[in-house]
């Protein structure tokens, strides 16, 4: 059920099909009501209706829990490449507003993000335990470490230990180097020590470039449907999966 909801949860044509559901399983129950204890017909059906539409609804906005893959405990040491270094952020990090600063109006735009986005993220980058807890990585290269280049995230929810979601955004300065592609490499097979089979990724269908570096690290396409941004936009959304090679 969990994995239907965050399905619709996706897309207005989603919403409105599992509403219809809930709502068709609810004027079943008042039909069965009206059955068993005599309630005009009308009367039950609309009931029942309404109240599996008002469950639908409420599941619907019901944000999931989500647990870091790369919290403050994990030692991320070892993720390095000649190419790309994963690190946690640090105190220097925050004090140069070294996250803000890899935000540009290219990176809001296709992150989805309102001025409240971007600012809350701008307030967690101030502290690194928390942008920890959250799931955000800091990219870099090996040699310049203390520049960040870009934010990986990577979490997932308990009831869905076996799927991680991996979401990316670089610096101006690092963009159309490789740096994306090699990140979500490293990043992957962290997923795939933690017993993770399926890493999604997604973005708008417009971000031609983002969906190229997803191609380049190994991802395949595997959904198009609408997608509500965080700043209200109803876009034609693309969906990649990498799958764990040794599961």
């Amino acid at each position: 059920m969990n994995q239907i909801v965050a399905r619709a949860q996706k897309s207005p044509t989603g919403w409105l099909l599992l509403c219809l559901a809930f709502g068709g399983i609810g004027a079943l129950i008042g039909a069965l009501l009206s059955w068993s204890a005599k309630w005009p017909l009308p009367v039950a059906l609309g009931i029942g209706g309404a109240i599996g539409i008002l469950l639908a609804t409420r599941a619907l906005k019901q944000r999931p829990e989500i647990q870091s893959l790369a919290g403050p405990e994990v030692d991320l040491g070892s993720w390095r490449t000649d190419q790309v270094v994963l690190r946690h952020m640090n105190l220097a990090d925050a004090e140069a507003d070294a996250v803000a600063n890899t935000i540009d109006e290219e990176v809001i735009r296709a992150m989805g993000w309102s001025e409240q986005d971007v600012e809350g993220i701008a307030s967690m980058s101030r502290d690194p335990l928390l942008m920890a807890q959250r799931g955000f990585i800091m990219v870099t290269e090996p040699g310049k470490e203390d520049q960040v280049l870009g934010v990986v995230s990577l979490t997932r929810t308990p009831s869905q230990a076996a799927e991680a979601g991996l979401g990316l955004w670089m610096a101006p300065e690092a963009r159309g180097r490789g740096i994306g592609p090699a990140a979500i490499r490293i990043a992957a097979e962290m997923c795939w020590q933690s017993n993770v089979a399926v890493l999604t990724l997604g973005t708008t269908a417009e971000n031609i470039s983002m969906q190229r570096c997803y191609l380049a690290a190994g991802a395949d396409l595997f959904d198009t449907c609408e997608n509500e941004l965080p700043d209200g936009r109803i876009v034609d959304a693309s969906w990649y999966r990498i799958h764990n090679p040794h599961a």
